[in-house]
């Protein structure tokens, strides 16, 4: 199968090809406040870049949130739109299980977090195991404090993650690890989640697909 990931949730716009799990094509962009003008000009390139037609695609995975409440709404807009005009099923893969997918060597508990607003984050936890990366909390949105994990054996932070956030999470937690880069991109990780949910016949219902926000939109002059 052939699935195009999209992922809009925070100032990274892309996309990405996958086939099988295997990455064929991604392009992305950080250009905040711009993913209405640039996500189906980077869905394009992916698919000219990947050396497919638009109808060879099985399906669309899409970062779903939690995230940028305007990115979301483009990114799955995007992701209804297409899948209802080639008439093929949807996938919406949260975002912080995308992000956990960087931890998939990792020996150590997962975290991944993303930033909110009002120094909150979103979070939950992960943790490999024989069959993959397995979340073992909800998705969660509060401080750092709120953050309930044993750190004796190790945390392993990966996400939307800038040098403030990691010099403040290295004075909460003991013995952290963090992610180095975001590579390859979230879009592929979006897709390679939408293959497996295509092979388990997990498909998102099309009309009733919405971002998952986690918080209440904040209204400012």
């Amino acid at each position: 199968m052939i699935i195009l990931g999209i992922e809009t949730s925070s100032d990274i716009c892309g996309a990405a090809i996958a086939k099988d799990e295997a990455l064929l094509s991604e392009i992305y962009l950080s250009v905040p406040n711009a993913h209405s003008e640039n996500l189906f000009s980077c869905i394009e390139k992916s698919i000219g870049d990947a050396k497919i037609g638009i109808n060879d695609l099985s399906g669309i995975a899409v970062s779903c949130g939690p995230g940028s409440f305007t990115g979301l709404r483009i990114g799955v807009s995007a992701a209804k739109g297409i899948a209802y005009a080639l008439d093929i099923p949807i996938y919406m893969i949260p975002t912080l299980d995308i992000a956990a997918q960087y931890g998939a060597e990792s020996e150590f508990i997962i975290c991944s977090i993303i930033p909110s607003i009002r120094g909150e984050y979103f979070f939950a936890l992960y943790k490999n195991n024989n069959s993959g990366i397995e979340r073992v909390s909800e998705y969660q949105l509060g401080k750092l404090s709120d953050i309930r994990i044993n750190e004796s054996s190790g945390i392993f932070f990966t996400g939307l993650i800038d040098d403030n956030m990691k010099s403040e999470i290295s004075q909460r937690f003991k013995n952290t690890h963090f992610v180095k880069e975001l590579s390859p991109s979230m879009g592929y990780f979006a897709a390679k989640l939408g293959c497996r949910r295509f092979i388990n016949g997990e498909a998102d219902s099309l009309e009733n697909s919405e971002p998952m926000y986690l918080r209440d939109f904040d209204i400012r002059k």
